[in-house]
């Protein structure tokens, strides 16, 4: 029998829930503690990882993680496979106390989109926004949203001078960073010829972009997100289908032709984002045995019971890969 008190912190939370997803607020309650049930199939493998401490890190139940992590540990590499965001997951979400832009901010508010243009895609990012991190609003009135805000959008970059030589440019322009240590974790990932699926709403141009630039470019990683197309003369004349937003990101929107035969062996399933709908990128992960998954709260802090009810693991304002390395290394049997 094993468990550990693991918050200190006093964080002002709502609670109550609508749906799995979105959940109304109702009344104030004060989180002052989260304890972790006890398991009489304790593996101890958390103890034996010493960076699963401190106050920025939250587990609600330390036994079910525990015993996920010794039967993943168990399969090792051969069965394991990754699922990721990107925006605020694998990238950074601020530095030095500033906000990091998203993919899409970046072209939004790069040198290439008018002044005009700028002023267009801020009111429409205030307005939509807020309905995108809203979790009062039933979900398919979300959905309907999601899809006019990102058409939207697409539509001023259509009108744009946008091409391939512009989104290199912007990307390394840029002052966008990946989480620290996020090198070691998709580096570890490709030794061990671990599949990596990132699954974006934002657009996977910069994605690529920004792997390249950090030389992180790996046939392990597959992103599945909104591409742009291009003309002959590289101009940018379309966006790819289907439009995958906050509220679709799961294996339904995956391109027919897309070859996951190595994955269909990989049961066990690490999970990474930065918002409860992510939690839906395994869904249709087929027979899948084993699933773990861990929430970055970027912001947001009156959110963390929600996080810690629907995450494995919930870090608060870690803008590191650490946890996950770990993890990882435990797994693959590497040192990190």
């Amino acid at each position: 029998m094993w468990t550990r008190r693991l918050c200190r912190e006093v964080v002002l939370c709502h609670l109550t829930r609508s749906t799995q997803l979105h959940r109304h607020v109702s009344r104030w309650v004060q989180l002052s503690t989260v304890r972790a049930a006890s398991t009489t199939h304790s593996t101890g493998v958390l103890a034996s990882l010493q960076v699963i401490q401190g106050d920025h890190i939250h587990i609600r139940n330390v036994g079910h993680v525990e015993q996920v992590l010794g039967n993943m540990a168990a399969g090792g590499r051969e069965k394991l496979q990754v699922i990721s965001d990107f925006d605020h997951t694998l990238s950074r979400s601020t530095l030095n106390g500033v906000r990091l832009p998203m993919t899409h901010d970046l072209v939004k508010d790069s040198r290439f989109i008018s002044e005009s243009n700028q002023k267009k895609t801020c009111e429409i990012w205030q307005y939509y926004y807020p309905r995108e991190i809203s979790t009062m609003l039933p979900l398919q009135e979300k959905i309907l949203l999601m899809v006019e805000f990102w058409n939207k959008i697409h539509d001023i970059f259509l009108a744009s001078d946008l091409s391939r030589q512009a989104v290199r440019a912007i990307v390394w322009e840029s002052d966008t960073r990946l989480r620290d240590a996020c090198d070691v974790f998709m580096s570890m990932l490709h030794k061990n010829d671990v599949p990596l699926l990132v699954f974006s709403a934002g657009l996977g141009d910069v994605i690529h972009k920004m792997f390249e630039k950090h030389g992180l470019t790996f046939p392990n990683c597959h992103v599945v997100s909104n591409f742009m197309t291009f003309d002959d003369a590289g101009k940018v004349v379309g966006f790819s289908d289907p439009l995958i937003h906050i509220c679709n990101k799961n294996r339904s929107v995956l391109p027919d032709d897309t070859d996951f035969s190595k994955e269909q062996q990989r049961t066990n399933v690490i999970l990474l984002g930065d918002s409860l709908n992510d939690l839906q990128m395994a869904d249709g992960v087929p027979d899948m045995d084993q699933i773990l998954t861990i929430g970055y709260l970027n912001r947001h802090l009156e959110r963390l019971q929600d996080f810690t009810e629907a995450f494995d693991i919930v870090l608060v304002q870690d803008e590191t890969m650490d946890v996950a390395n770990t993890i990882l290394g435990k797994i693959v049997g590497s040192d990190v």
